[in-house]
């Protein structure tokens, strides 16, 4: 992956110095001067739970549950652990809303009255409560919001991982880090080398970061306007605070065959995320078994009809008619649907018959 620099000079010596986004010091490499960057945004990890050898036993696991057979021949790759990226963007929403509210009068209507024929003997009536809009009155909302959200820092898809965004989903499925909350056990990320690992550099800035905190912040500030007709808004979101958390994904792959296989789990949890593995088969033989079973029901009855001259019949004119036409139709249908499933299994057997987690 590309990194994301900026360009700046050294103070010592005036050399070009290479930034990248979340760094807080760097090391000139023309002077060696140690330099410290203050207002650099923080960068925080969060460490994996689990080793190398829990990443083997939760896919043996997995695998042993899809397909039992093939354990013995599966050539699983050392896990590989990586850090990838999320912002958490924090922000101060304040401003107004200002629209027209509707007012609406209710009023109790009888709808169903009832004298001395329940049988109590007593009397029943029954109403409905009934809206009516008699004006409208201009409204203006305070619009005071304050909160965090994460954003992804790094495409995921690849490993088939959606990412966080402004228009995504709410919550990545088995993931600890969500929308707007942060998992526990965070540690200040001071230096890369020193901890086991990949770290994946943010793709993302933090100027898009904003952006897209931004953005699902208005969307926030214009609830406050719910039920309002002809709103007009006016919002400013400021007091940005911003951290760079690295969640722990490990990812390793295995053969069997000729099948390569790649497996994403999780660091803290140490489940499987994403994953495809070799099925053990049995959906395509069962659909084998139930279109052998549905030819083997048919074709007697065909037959029986074509020989026993039971496709003739007498219609109301008193003339002769023949129900072939239709059953040869039928026949043809079932063949083309037939051929196709075919090809389906044919597809299947020809991708391995993988079982996917997502």
């Amino acid at each position: 992956m590309s990194k994301v620099t900026v360009a700046l000079t050294c103070p010592s010596c005036a050399g070009p110095l290479r930034i990248r986004e979340g760094d807080t010091h760097i090391v000139c490499p023309s002077c060696s001067s140690s330099l410290l960057l203050p207002n650099a945004v923080r960068r925080y990890v969060l460490p994996s739970s689990v080793k190398g050898i829990d990443v083997l036993r939760s896919v043996r696991r997995e695998l042993k549950g899809v397909n039992p057979r093939s354990i013995e021949s599966a050539r699983v790759s050392k896990p590989v652990l990586y850090y990838v990226p999320f912002w958490h963007c924090s922000a101060q929403v304040n401003g107004y809303v200002l629209g027209v509210e509707p007012v609406y009068h209710e009023s109790e209507v009888p709808t169903v009255s009832y004298t001395g024929q329940s049988p109590t003997g007593y009397s029943v009536s029954v109403t409905r409560k009934i809206k009516t809009r008699t004006g409208s009155d201009a409204v203006e909302r305070e619009i005071q919001l304050s909160g965090s959200v994460n954003i992804s820092a790094a495409d995921l898809e690849p490993l088939g991982i959606p990412g966080l965004s402004a228009d995504s989903q709410l919550s990545i499925q088995g993931l600890d880090i969500q929308r707007t909350a942060l998992p526990d056990g965070l540690e200040v990320l001071e230096d890369e080398g020193s901890r086991e690992g990949v770290f994946v550099d943010p793709l993302v800035t933090v100027a898009d970061a904003h952006a897209q905190t931004a953005r699902y912040f208005s969307r926030l500030g214009a609830g406050v306007g719910f039920g309002l007709e002809e709103r007009w808004e006016f919002l400013v979101i400021s007091g940005y605070r911003d951290a760079l958390v690295y969640y722990p994904l490990w990812i390793t792959d295995f053969r069997i065959d000729t099948g390569s296989y790649q497996v994403v789990v999780d660091g803290r949890s140490g489940s499987v995320l994403r994953g495809r593995f070799p099925s053990s088969g049995k959906d395509r033989k069962i659909i084998t078994v139930a279109a052998a079973l549905l030819w083997a029901g048919i074709l007697p009855y065909t037959f029986d009809m074509l020989f026993s001259g039971k496709l003739d019949y007498t219609i109301s004119s008193g003339g002769q008619s023949s129900c072939l036409p239709i059953i040869l139709i039928i026949l043809g249908a079932l063949a083309f649907g037939t051929w196709h499933l075919l090809r389906i299994l044919s597809r299947i057997t020809g991708r391995g018959n993988d079982h996917v987690i997502y």
